[in-house]
């Protein structure tokens, strides 16, 4: 994850002033971690002056800006958004459009510098104070250590795919008591949780009632699903396929790109969901070492397969 450059869209509503300066000072302050964007939902058709002369006066750089429209980037072919930054109150308050991924969003208020009126010494003053707080935002933003902006992602990419499948995802301790206690009764295995590297979560419904849960362990590129339930009174209703559908889809954001699993009776089930029985022979090594290959599951367990992306 560490190699990921993340795409942060700038929302005011004339992407004239505060989001071009947010823009500029991210793309060069968080340059090989994050991608600015900007955009209004009134855009005014030409970038402020003042935004451009502080910009240049403050070393940003401060051509190859336009006023454009947030529609922009809810369209085909778009970048995918990560993070969506709203910088004005008008623009925090309207109804946006639909962004493709579901990112991260968050209101960063900042006076509008546009608003001031008088001589232009006045005015370039407003900008300038503005290009501060914008940059402390941002000076904050590009502290937190990169796992905590990856964790934040993760969490919120999770959650809105889970949405998607009706369902809503929790991450928990690998060694969580009712997590082992749905292992037992199901008759799956549980001796190598407690040294697991695996991220495990519980699912619940829209209504907040347990359905099951499920993990995953990332060996490279390659990851195996593991831990699989739904609780008895939740089943026959799609959960495990929507439980094993999240499972696939968080490895795919994960960087994953083959996704394992081990089964003694559930390749039926699984079939419906694109894996496909493969010899171990075809199998990497880290899988088949792992606790649940090497020491937990019988040898007569079947290993299915798939592509993580769905």
């Amino acid at each position: 994850m560490h190699d990921r450059i993340y795409n942060v869209l700038f929302l005011c509503t004339g992407n004239s002033a505060r989001s071009i300066l947010a823009e500029s000072i991210l793309n060069t302050e968080g340059k090989g971690r994050f991608r600015a964007y900007s955009a209004g939902s009134q855009p005014k058709g030409e970038v402020n002056p003042f935004a451009l002369k502080v910009l240049d006066a403050l070393g940003y750089p401060a051509e190859g800006f336009r006023s454009k429209s947030w529609d922009e980037f809810a369209e085909p072919g778009a970048p995918e958004l990560d993070f969506i930054f709203t910088v004005c109150d008008s623009a925090a308050g309207e109804a946006c459009p639909v962004w493709p991924g579901h990112p991260m969003t968050a209101h960063w208020g900042i006076e509008d510098p546009a608003a001031v009126e008088g001589a232009d010494m006045e005015k370039e003053r407003a900008f300038s104070l503005a290009a501060r707080y914008m940059k402390n935002r941002i000076t904050a933003f590009l502290n937190l250590r990169h796992d905590s902006v990856d964790r934040l992602w993760l969490t919120t990419r999770l959650q809105a795919i889970g949405r998607r499948e009706g369902l809503e995802a929790e991450e928990i301790n690998s060694i969580d008591t009712d997590f082992e206690r749905a292992l037992q009764a199901a008759s799956l295995p549980t001796g190598d949780l407690a040294e697991s590297n695996g991220t495990f979560f519980r699912f619940a419904d829209r209504q907040g009632n347990p359905v099951g849960f499920g993990g995953v362990e990332f060996y490279g590129k390659d990851a195996l699903l593991r831990s699989i339930t739904v609780s008895p009174e939740a089943q026959k209703h799609g959960h495990g396929s929507a439980i094993t559908r999240l499972l696939l889809r968080y490895a795919d954001i994960q960087g994953a790109e083959t996704g394992y699993l081990l089964t003694t009776n559930a390749a039926p089930f699984q079939g419906k969901l694109g894996f496909r029985p493969v010899d171990r022979s075809l199998v990497p090594a880290a899988i088949l070492a792992s606790p649940q290959a090497s020491r937990l599951c019988p040898a007569t367990a079947s290993v299915l397969t798939r592509s993580v992306s769905i």
